[in-house]
């Protein structure tokens, strides 16, 4: 058998939008994830359906899986001939053993490659409006480890070269030896009124922004009850963040919402809410699987032609491309049942009208081209089915960490279908959904919705009167 081959990737600091265009491509390929808790759970949203994807912990005290047996499962996976990503936080290199994983994986003679990420070290700090190097401040940069394997647990770098050399230090997850870091740094020569930052969870909703100063730092830490994963940074830098903070400024920052799909389309709603600083689950996720129904050969005898699907559009046509079907003997009558579908129709030269299927002219006469969902109950009208859709179960996976996590605090239902969406993921993931919902911000689009979700035992906190991304996110602020 083929030797597979492990690609150790750098999932970036938090963000899910900051791992790089290579580290995505090999997670999209990928047939086993190995992942650390610092990855943010919606990357697993992009793992191929059939991936495993096996969850390694790693607390900064305790792991989930022993990093022997993590560099182990690397070498037995690949052996099996598979594409194996460890998707670890950051960037593999920068404190993330990768340099242990790889001389693992070359004593077994397994090919891999290194796939570099975005480090919290400069991430941490650029979110919170700060750069490690400025023309007017600091001129060198030092990334250092805060927790070593030492007895005691405390870094033990050159604390006076660090003090006397370094304009900016990075100190990672070093909040339980925040106080030593502090000593030693005064020790060695730097002010006391050296300006410090200290970012929680930096770059994701989650992020916590402490300022202080050398003196003053480890008790307003502690007043904040501040925990790893946390970004310590020393330097006259750090005095910049009240004047260039931008990203807690965003006016969702903080959200994390959960927008129910009842469909596969990509909608404008994450979008709008990522652009206005929330972090935003769409799922479940869908995939197609295309119909076996053969398109009839007297499409043409129709007066008229009905879409129902978004889909089918392009499969119809792919259809018609595969038969050497010229597309001028269509009837001349075709429509669609959603604006969406309307327009996907104007890419090929069909411009026509939204309309409803209760409408439709000589309905003797006319297919109704749609998915098998969309087409069911249809009675009074030909069909022809293109694909189905079933979903996807990679979205179990991510709502697992997610709810783990306790991650999501709202809950976008844009129609009544997508209650028993809901409902329905949550219970293949163990959680009951009228308790789980209780202390989240539920949002309906319009009163039907609204009736529907209350009639199933959950709390609506807020209706749109006009369902649109404007009135949702100006919803959603006011509940900061």
């Amino acid at each position: 058998m083929k030797t597979g081959k492990v690609y150790l990737v750098g999932a970036g600091p938090g963000d899910a939008g900051l791992i790089t265009v290579r580290g995505l491509d090999c997670l999209e390929k990928a047939d086993v994830v190995l992942y650390d808790r610092l990855v943010n759970p919606l990357l697993l949203e992009r793992v191929n359906e059939e991936a495993e994807c096996i969850y390694c912990g790693k607390l900064p005290d305790r792991h989930h899986l022993r990093q022997e047996a993590i560099q182990q499962l690397l070498i037995d996976k690949a052996k099996e001939g598979l594409r194996v990503v460890r998707l670890k936080g950051g960037d593999p290199g920068m404190f993330g053993r990768a340099g242990e994983e790889a001389e693992a994986l070359v004593d077994a003679g397994i090919t891999y490659e290194m796939v570099p990420g975005i480090t919290a070290g400069m991430a941490a700090p650029l979110y919170a409006g700060v750069p490690v190097t400025h023309r007017n401040f600091s001129g060198s940069f030092a990334a250092v480890t805060g927790h070593t394997k030492a007895e005691n647990g405390q870094p033990s770098p050159n604390w006076k070269a660090l003090a006397e050399g370094i304009d900016t230090i990075a100190f990672y997850m070093g909040m339980r030896n925040l106080e030593t870091i502090v000593e030693q740094l005064t020790t060695y020569g730097k002010s006391p009124h050296t300006p410090v930052l200290t970012v929680e969870w930096g770059t994701t909703g989650r992020q916590r922004t402490i300022e202080g100063t050398l003196s003053t730092i480890k008790e307003k830490a502690d007043e904040a009850n501040v925990k790893n994963p946390a970004m310590t940074l020393v330097g006259e830098v750090a005095s910049l963040h009240q004047h260039l903070n931008w990203f807690e400024k965003k006016p969702l920052f903080g959200q994390f919402v959960w927008v129910v799909k009842t469909s596969s389309f990509p909608g404008e709603i994450a979008k709008v809410l990522r652009e206005n600083g929330a972090e935003v689950l769409e799922a479940p996720c869908y995939l197609f699987n295309k119909s076996s129904d053969t398109l009839p050969d007297e499409v043409s005898h129709y007066h008229s032609l009905y879409f129902n699907a978004f889909e089918s559009v392009s499969y119809f046509f792919d259809m018609l491309k595969e038969r050497q079907i010229d597309i001028r003997f269509l009837p001349k009558n075709i429509s669609g049942s959603t604006q969406r579908i309307v327009d996907k129709l104007a890419e090929y030269g069909i411009f026509t009208e939204k309309q409803n299927i209760q409408n439709i002219d000589n309905p003797d006469y006319c297919l109704c081209i749609g998915s098998e969902e969309s087409l069911s109950g249809i009675t009074n009208l030909s069909c022809y089915c293109t694909h189905t859709v079933i979903k996807s179960s990679k979205t179990r996976k991510t709502l697992d960490r997610l709810i783990q996590d306790d991650l999501i605090n709202s809950v976008v239902l844009p129609s009544s279908k997508a209650i028993n969406t809901v409902i329905e993921e949550l219970y293949n993931a163990g959680v009951s959904a009228v308790e789980w919902l209780s202390n989240k911000t539920i949002i309906c689009y319009g009163p039907h919705t609204k009736e529907a979700a209350i009639a199933k035992g959950l709390t609506v906190h807020s209706t749109l009167t006009s369902p649109n991304s404007i009135e949702l996110v100006s919803t959603l602020r006011s509940d900061l």
